[in-house]
């Protein structure tokens, strides 16, 4: 680069986080890691106080979480915290599930953009920490969310792609890895190299057999979990 010239590439604005923003993260680690434990009551005020700001922020927060079935609202008690999912909910979240990925993929024609993209995501699961709190595998479910994100994407749909995302599935699943890690891990890594394998080849059947097979193995080793 000549000199006297800046590479204005390089400059990136920090991520903004709105008190709001804040006010959510702090719930979903603490239902997360259980230290807001099911069924217990969450205080507007309270919350308000601790993180140093106002009621507004907090209740924005918690009604954003509410969509996403972490808290409940209960009528004369305010909002409590959820039950983590019964194995016979975690089996019906899964079963539309996986009727969804199936729909979003049948028939796909991939880019190589396409594929990049998901590899990318798979590079920066297999860097990403492992631990029994939500802090450590945090950055690994969130690009396990982006990875069936971008999946469901190629399809195109947008109503489809925001049923997929109503459903909530990796915020579900963080509350089971607390104090035991990724226990599945390395099954879902090979898996999900294998989609990309498929999808890269645009073997369609392939592609619909593995992310089918996927969907139901990450089911199985879940219901397996709760159940034990």
């Amino acid at each position: 680069m000549p000199r006297g010239k800046s590479d204005y590439s390089t400059v990136k604005r920090p991520a903004y986080l709105s008190l709001a923003d804040i006010a959510y993260n702090a719930l979903i680690e603490a239902i997360i890691n259980q230290e807001f434990a099911p069924g217990s009551p969450v205080s507007i005020d309270s919350l308000a106080r601790q993180l140093n700001m106002s009621n507004t922020p907090v209740r924005e927060a918690l009604m954003r979480v509410n969509g996403e079935g972490l808290v409940a609202q209960k009528t004369n008690r305010g909002f409590v915290v959820a039950d983590i999912l019964t194995s016979q909910q975690m089996h019906q979240l899964f079963d539309v599930r996986h009727t969804l990925e199936l729909h979003a993929l049948s028939g796909v024609v991939v880019s190589r953009k396409d594929i990049e993209t998901l590899q990318g995501l798979l590079e920066e699961m297999s860097k990403s920490k492992d631990g029994a709190v939500y802090s450590d595998y945090k950055d690994y479910l969130q690009h396990d969310n982006q990875f069936h994100r971008s999946l469901v994407s190629l399809s195109g749909n947008q109503f489809l792609l925001k049923a997929w995302e109503d459903l909530h599935v990796h915020l579900h699943l963080s509350r089971l890895y607390t104090g035991v890690g990724l226990f599945d891990r390395g099954d879902s890594n090979t898996e999900h190299q294998a989609i990309v394998d498929a999808l890269q080849q645009n073997d369609n059947l392939q592609v619909l057999s593995l992310i089918s097979q996927h969907i139901k193995r990450v089911s199985k080793r879940m219901e397996t979990f709760l159940a034990g």
